[in-house]
């Protein structure tokens, strides 16, 4: 039995217990409530069909010149003017589905959509939330999805019934049936005129008032939940938010995964399980969630590449990135998470796979110089997809594997003999060192002796190597090229990750704050910290890693401060990061992926998702810096 095998009789066991009840499961909408394990999924649909209208298949998200990024529109909703919307906006929701609240937007009808659950008894409560003269109508269908057997057919005008075998499932609609054959809706379903609160339920029948005390009592559990976190009230509710509203059920491999985005699975076969990202997710989740943080943790490796690396992206395709990886922040996140919430069965299955992936980097990214550079190796395509043939043994795949289209990364040179981008990586070599000492910190604790020394060790090398990037001069650690020697003058917050790694001395830490960090030429500013800095003529493009904001940086960043001292600074970040998601939480309910630098908005405009789990960072940051949340690494000595 290989160490993957062992890892995934871990995972499967933590699926097993986590693959229950009612939730909102099918990534494809998060207006489907499906029960597990029968795989019975009740899809509630939203009609107005004086307006040519219908949505079934919903993301959550905001509107962007009249429509609603991920949100699916019919054919004829797409001729309508722009500014009628459909909007859905994410609400508060627990974990395990036993409340969800969302709202929608319906070419101006709103709507209010809550449910409720326990074991196989569900309920659900649409409410309008204004008066409309127009003809609006919820309809509810049953079905079965994954190709689990059973069937479902109508009873009468409120009753549907599904056969799970031997047993029956009844599904009762209370309200004014309507009766309209050109409904798009291609199974047995229910109907009812929306003029006021409409109840649904599953298992037993109840009645409106009883569901409405119902979801009333859900709703307060959910509002104590978040408010244990006292201040931190509203940033723990965005982070879960983003969590919860991700979560699914992958049928392929029979699990239960927190992927960045749901849409994103729909577009890559039905899951996307991207590197970095999942390591975050976990150490989020670990905060209220220990069996879905470790599943979710385990799971990133049941793909890994030759039992060697994680890949960049694997995907329900069968594409995978076999040409690179993504920044090496395992070893901090898992031993965060392990702090936080200790799960030594996890761990010790995760531990070989943890240590041959940081082990591949000293083997696969060691450059002439000694330091590790950014990489991406040839391979045979597998599968067909585009990316196969554009992306491995080039410079644009390397960039990849840390910050896509930073301009640190602009006509660098790359050598396809050796697979590496000809620079000396300040960030890459920061998260490495990082990723040795806290990986050897979980060895002594898994007793791992020798393993520890071995990391240490290369610790110690890599951060003797992290130093020759420190340029006294301007007070910053650059880039370095192979080819010439020349220092890069562009740079990003990847330059203070030399402070998470504790390379730097103390007075290193205060230029980098007082010169860069706080520089309103650089660094500082109303919304920070921009992905390149704003003296940086990449920084007015505010595409992407060109001049936005990243929770993940702004993240790895603060680890750093806080593991100085640069308190100032440190709170500052902190600060500054929370107002970014709160102002876009309490306005839109997003959660996004990135910021823009100018404003602060997020989800709206190109190469940003509104609803991505990272997003939910600067919560897990403030939680830290109020000492709700262990720092993984001590402080630094330099």
């Amino acid at each position: 039995m290989s160490f993957l095998d062992q890892l995934l009789t871990v995972a499967d066991a933590k699926h097993r217990v986590l693959a229950r009840g009612w939730n909102t499961w099918d990534t494809r909408s998060v207006l489907h409530h499906v029960l597990l394990p029968e795989g019975l999924c009740l899809r509630l649909g939203l009609a107005a069909p004086d307006k040519l209208v219908w949505l079934n298949d919903a993301f959550v998200g905001h509107k962007e010149m009249g429509r609603t990024p991920g949100t699916k529109l019919t054919s004829m909703d797409k001729k309508l003017p722009l500014g009628n919307t459909i909007e859905v906006r994410p609400g508060p929701r627990s974990y395990d589905g036993a409340y969800t609240q969302l709202e929608v937007n319906l070419r101006g009808a709103r709507f209010r959509i809550e449910t409720a659950a326990e074991g196989e008894n569900w309920v659900a409560l649409v409410t309008p939330l204004q008066n409309d003269p127009w003809t609006r109508v919820l309809t509810v269908q049953a079905g079965f999805l994954w190709n689990r057997p059973g069937f479902a057919q109508r009873c009468d005008e409120h009753k549907l019934t599904a056969h799970v075998g031997s047993r029956e499932i009844a599904i009762y609609a209370e309200g004014v049936p309507v009766v309209d054959p050109n409904l798009p809706v291609p199974s047995p379903y229910l109907a009812i005129k929306l003029d006021g609160p409409v109840a649904v339920s599953a298992g037993v029948r109840v009645d409106l008032a009883q569901v409405q005390r119902q979801i009333a009592a859900a709703r307060d559990r959910v509002a104590q939940f978040h408010g244990a976190y006292g201040e931190h009230a509203d940033a723990h509710a965005a982070m879960q938010g983003s969590l919860a509203w991700n979560q699914i059920y992958e049928p392929k491999f029979d699990r239960v995964l927190c992927p960045v985005a749901r849409d994103w699975n729909c577009i890559r076969g039905g899951y996307a399980v991207f590197c970095w990202d999942s390591f975050f997710t976990a150490w989020m989740l670990s905060l209220d969630e220990p069996t879905l943080a470790y599943a979710v943790l385990l799971e990133t490796f049941r793909e890994m590449i030759d039992e060697e690396f994680v890949s960049n992206v694997v995907q329900g395709t069968g594409r995978a990135a076999r040409d690179r990886s993504q920044p090496p922040v395992a070893g901090v996140c898992v031993l965060g998470m392990y702090r936080l919430a200790p799960d030594r069965e996890a761990v010790e299955a995760a531990w070989p796979a943890l240590l041959a992936w940081n082990r591949w980097w000293d083997r696969a990214r060691r450059n002439a110089a000694g330091s590790l550079s950014l990489g991406s190796n040839p391979f045979a395509p597998r599968v067909g997809d585009p990316a196969e043939f554009v992306q491995p043994n080039s410079a644009a795949g390397a960039a990849l594997e840390a910050l896509d289209n930073s301009p640190m990364y602009d006509q660098a040179p790359f050598d396809p003999k050796t697979h590496l981008m000809q620079i000396e990586d300040v960030g890459l070599n920061s998260l490495y060192v990082a990723d040795c000492s806290a990986l050897a910190e979980l060895a002594a604790l898994l007793g791992r002796t020798e393993e520890a020394r071995e990391l240490q060790e290369r610790a110690a090398h890599y951060a003797g190597k992290l130093r020759e990037l420190w340029v006294d001069a301007q007070g910053i650690y650059l880039n370095r090229r192979l080819d010439n020697g020349a220092w890069s003058q562009r740079h990003s917050p990847t330059s203070f990750y030399p402070l998470l790694a504790g390379v730097a001395t103390a007075e290193q830490a205060a230029r980098l704050v007082r010169e860069h960090l706080l520089n309103p030429q650089e660094y500082a500013g109303e919304w920070m910290i921009p992905g390149a800095p704003r003296n940086d003529p990449a920084f007015a493009e505010q595409l992407y890693m060109r001049g936005r904001i990243w929770p993940p940086l702004n993240f790895l960043t603060y680890l750093g401060l806080n593991r100085y001292g640069e308190s100032a600074a440190q709170k500052l970040v902190v600060e500054k990061s929370l107002a970014m998601l709160l102002k876009n939480w309490r306005e839109h309910g997003l959660v996004p992926e990135n910021f823009s630098a100018l404003d602060g908005s997020g989800g709206i405009g190109a190469h940003t998702h509104p609803m991505l789990t990272w997003g939910g960072l600067p919560a897990l940051m403030a939680l830290i810096e109020a000492g709700r949340v262990p720092m993984p690494l001590g402080r630094a000595t330099g």
